[in-house]
């Protein structure tokens, strides 16, 4: 497993602070602490963030052009003119056309959809589309979703006697589309006081603008809401929240008919009150419809009101969903691979490409590799000369402002910071290549290192079932409200082993007399890296594991470390840099190894353990003084060494890495 920076809280610890949440709140230690160290330190800051009530959702009209769209819709309605709703073809995109179709018809209009073929037609607005839709007689085309950076489509609407209303919240360029309203919240000219909305959000605030309040929107339609805004993984800070826990609850009580299906093939409702839940079961069932076929599928299943139908749709979406998986496993082997057989360690963004790729797996394939190698990462489908892409970031790099930078060779692009897509001419992609790494070596110095943001300690008397429970007073859980991590320190391992053949760990640990349990997913790996009677520190989230009708509550673990109270088993000491030192001289080089296999045969040659932080201590502080080059690529090392370092003196402990490591080991904890 690649190893993570925990990332403390930057207060202070405030026990009268902490003691009046306690109080006020009717909340345990650990939860009071969550509050505080986001930076809700009051109690009148921490009662909004936890308010959510319809109360909290902001006025629709205070967004940019909100009434210009409210007006001609309403006409259109009234005079009995043709709408079609334009949308994407992902979960955001599917939901908002769905919301919007639902409630048009639902008012008389005469509405219907439309969203492009991902395979034949790309993302966004098209002018074939906009003459199929005009052929049909619409006179208004209503964009969720889509559309900021359609102005070229928009002026040819406009020659097939089409008005173009777009609502969408992705980022804005300089030049908006004439349409006759252009309602997102992200414009720079918008007042609206909360920037973070969905696509679905935005067409939400339209209809509540159309309707004249939230309240019976919500009531339904704030399932379909709520699907979408918890799919495309938007803040859920502010009015989202209330969205969103205002729709999840409805899920578990009257769910749309389509969503229902959804939910009786995947699982009791039991389940359906966590974001989690709904993000990985439900959403990517319907995100199957756009990437496998045709997302107009997924649209019709959150239209119907046969339950028939309902059932049909659901069952042909889960199966679509089981091929996607299937294709998606393919690409992934192919392009993990594609980054160890081309000797990526140099570079801080991958760029890989083939012919045959579904590009409407790449997106999921390229978070996959992103998480795994910790590097930005943009997959490329080669088809013609002409290829689509779908990037995703690591923090610290903007995608967005990235593929800006490269504006020049790429025929269109659009996204977010962590989040892109393009596409490009063949010719081009080296170029391409090259260009986002010496955008990404001018952020980055050194090789990123991925951060695990901790917003609590906590004491072994704190892992118990009444904090687990009040700890969910903090949901809905998504970007901007992630679920807390919790660091519990200076624990003993009693017992570890690894379950479903080697891809998953279970540990038993103890400290102060009390028995914890913890269950690493993925990372099988920990076995051979910890052993029983090792002292160490445990991240992650409490859950509660029910078994044979017993509740149990553990750690489901986000990272582990060796115990800071030993700082011999972290800080190299000369010892430990002269034997690591001869044994890289000794070997054929480059060495390209993952670390915790490396620091095993080390240990064996010098018959003394030397544990796998203290060796990736050592050779960031050679790297660091010039002795070696070192590259990373997620749990793997490439060392060499550099040329003139044989009898070269170097004052390692001196080293700005050597400090850093020591100065960490006295912070904190």
């Amino acid at each position: 497993m690649t190893a993570k920076e925990w990332i403390f809280p930057d207060k202070e610890e405030n026990a009268e602070l902490t003691s009046e949440f306690c109080a006020h709140f009717d909340v345990p230690v650990p939860v009071a602490k969550v509050m505080i160290n986001r930076g809700f330190d009051t109690v009148e800051k921490a009662e909004a963030y936890l308010n959510k009530s319809i109360g909290c959702l902001h006025d629709p009209l205070e967004m940019a052009d909100m009434d210009k769209a409210a007006e001609r819709i309403g006409r259109a309605v009234k005079n009995g003119e043709k709408i079609t709703v334009y949308g994407d073809y992902d979960v955001d995109g599917i939901t908002s056309t769905a919301l919007m179709v639902r409630y048009l018809t639902g008012r008389g209009a005469a509405a219907d959809a439309y969203i492009p073929n991902r395979q034949t037609e790309g993302y966004g607005v098209n002018r074939s589309a906009l003459e199929h839709i005009a052929e049909r007689g619409t006179s208004l085309v209503i964009t969720v979703d889509t559309g900021i950076t359609a102005a070229p489509e928009v002026e040819y609407a406009k020659e097939l006697g089409l008005d173009v209303i777009i609502t969408d919240h992705h980022e804005c360029k300089e030049v908006l589309p004439r349409a006759v309203a252009v309602v997102n919240p992200k414009r720079a000219d918008c007042p609206y006081p909360f920037k973070e909305l969905a696509g679905v959000g935005v067409a939400f605030k339209l209809v509540c603008a159309l309707e004249g309040g939230s309240q019976t929107v919500l009531e339904r339609y704030g399932d379909i809401v709520s699907l979408g805004t918890i799919a495309d993984v938007v803040s859920l800070t502010d009015e989202n929240r209330a969205i969103v826990e205002y729709g999840i609850n409805k899920m578990c009580s009257d769910p749309n008919p389509g969503l229902g299906a959804v939910m009786d093939i995947v699982g009791p409702g039991s389940k359906w009150n966590s974001s989690a839940v709904v993000s990985y079961s439900v959403a990517p069932r319907l995100n199957a419809a756009g990437r496998m076929s045709s997302a107009m599928k997924a649209v019709d299943l959150l239209l119907t009101e046969d339950a028939g139908e309902a059932a049909r749709l659901a069952k042909e979406l889960d199966e679509e969903n089981e091929r996607r998986r299937q294709v998606e496993s393919v690409i992934f082997a192919e392009a993990a691979e594609m980054v160890r057989g081309r000797d990526c360690f140099g570079k801080k963004v991958l760029v890989l490409a083939k012919r045959g790729w579904h590009h409407g797996i790449i997106g999921v394939v390229a978070s996959r590799i992103c998480d795994k190698f910790n590097k930005s990462c943009i997959l490329i489908s080669v088809e013609n000369g002409r290829c689509k892409s779908s990037g995703r970031s690591v923090e610290g790099l903007n995608l967005f402002e990235a593929l800006r930078s490269c504006g020049d060779i790429l025929e269109k692009f659009g996204g977010h910071a962590y989040a892109a897509g393009f596409s490009i001419l063949e010719e081009n992609i080296p170029e391409l290549d090259r260009r986002l790494n010496e955008y990404a070596d001018k952020i980055f110095k050194r090789e990123p290192t991925p951060r695990l943001y901790i917003d609590a300690m906590i004491k072994a008397e704190d892992l118990n079932l009444d904090t687990v429970r009040k700890t969910r007073l903090l949901c809905p859980y998504g970007a901007g409200n992630r679920t807390p991590v919790f660091a519990l320190t200076e624990v003993v391992i009693e017992d570890l082993r690894t379950l479903s053949e080697g891809r998953h760990c279970r540990l038993i640990c103890e400290k102060d007399g009390v028995r914890i349990e913890a269950i690493a997913f993925g990372m099988g790996g920990l076995a051979g890296e910890y052993s029983p009677g090792d002292c160490v520190d445990l991240a992650g989230e409490m859950n509660i594991n029910y078994y044979n009708g017993a509740e149990r509550v553990q750690i489901v673990l986000s990272d582990i470390r060796l115990s800071r109270r030993w700082p011999g088993d972290i800080l190299p000491s000369r010892q430990d840099f002269a034997d690591i030192y001869r044994y890289i001289k000794r070997q054929p080089r480059p060495i390209k190894d993952e670390a915790a296999h490396l620091a095993n045969r080390i240990s064996y040659a010098v018959r003394r353990r030397i544990k796998r932080e203290k060796l990736l201590g050592a050779l960031a502080v050679f790297d660091d003084v010039g002795i070696i080059s070192l590259g990373l690529l997620g749990d793997m090392v490439k060392i060499e060494l550099l040329p003139g370092e044989a009898g070269k003196k170097v004052n390692l402990d001196s080293s700005p890495e050597y400090i850093r490591i020591k100065k960490s080991l006295e912070s904190n904890i």
